[in-house]
């Protein structure tokens, strides 16, 4: 029990010592949102060599079969959006549910082959979310950083496409659901770039998880909790989780699903109104050590234990 617990300990410092590798890993989040035509919004994707983000249908909790792909240049990609193949997005009747994943581009360049060209992991699982869609005559999605202080009392929000007249809703969450609102920002209906909510922070735990919940309004022009429904695809809302990070802080994340209760852009939310478009943020920052690097050290630790109990 007490190697297991020392070695728990020194896997986890190993982490936190690899640094960037827990916020730069492969990985995609991507949330429940409403589309017209099989394109799919994911939130971020971080690459660290260049490869594929891949729609993907759900087989009993699992990624499926293929049903979408586009390329992706290494580093960091937020407001991407992944087309699913016609023939696949005709026959989609109501909600369905498919994995945002990322695949190697293991032949350099060469169009996507699924047999070589496999699905990336993510400690230990897919690197790619599942997220339930559905098809509707207008979209619904929205867009944040996932972590970042909130300066000034605002929450700022990269993209998002309301269906119709309503609200952008800051929620506090407890428990997995949405709980009461700590601000809101009333939006028309279309898509909206570089948007800031105003949060009321008071009685905030500084990292705090919130989430942003797109709403629609029942025409006075304001949100009114209880009265203004919050969107929703199977059951869990069109929202984006963020963790409040005390200012001055660089977040170190392990993603996590929202609690169930043409590319949306990414540009530098600034007080003031809303843009209308943007295109889609791509940076190629380093990944750090990697994910070699905590493997490296994994191994430096376990078999320094097994020479020290002679395993």
């Amino acid at each position: 029990m007490r190697t297991t617990v020392v070695l728990a300990g020194l896997v986890a410092l190993a982490v936190v010592g690899a640094g960037l590798v827990v916020a730069h890993g492969n990985h995609a989040t991507a949330s429940p949102q409403v589309s017209t035509d099989g394109t799919v919004v994911v939130e971020e994707a971080f690459l660290s060599t260049d490869g594929y983000l891949v729609l993907r249908a759900d087989d009993g909790g699992e990624p499926g079969r293929i049903v979408g792909v586009r390329p992706l240049d290494r580093g960091r990609h937020r407001g991407v959006t992944v087309r699913a193949d016609d023939a696949f997005w005709t026959g989609v009747r109501g909600n369905v549910t498919l994995w945002a994943v990322l695949h190697a581009d293991a032949e350099a360049g060469n169009d996507f082959d699924p047999a070589a060209d496999t699905m990336l992991t993510w400690f230990g699982g897919p690197a790619g979310q599942r997220l339930a869609v559905a098809r509707g005559e207008r979209p619904a999605s929205v867009v944040t950083r996932g972590a970042g202080a909130l300066e000034n009392g605002t929450l700022p929000v990269v993209a998002a496409t309301l269906p119709e007249a309503g609200s952008l809703v800051v929620h506090a969450t407890a428990n997995g659901t949405l709980g009461r609102s700590l601000g809101s920002r009333a939006l028309p209906a279309g898509r909206h770039t570089g948007v800031r909510v105003s949060v009321n922070t008071s009685g905030l735990d500084e990292r705090a998880v919130v989430a942003v919940a797109v709403h629609t309004d029942d025409g006075d022009g304001r949100f009114e909790p209880g009265v203004d429904p919050v969107v929703r695809v199977a059951g869990e809302p069109v929202a984006s989780r963020y963790e409040r990070v005390p200012e001055g802080r660089d977040p170190i994340r392990v993603n996590t699903p929202v609690p169930t209760t043409d590319s949306a852009g990414d540009s530098e939310a600034a007080d003031g109104p809303a843009t209308t478009d943007s295109s889609a943020e791509t940076s190629a920052d380093g990944a750090g050590p990697g994910a070699w690097g905590v493997a490296l050290a994994v191994a430096v630790i376990a078999a320094w234990l097994a020479r020290r109990q002679g395993m």
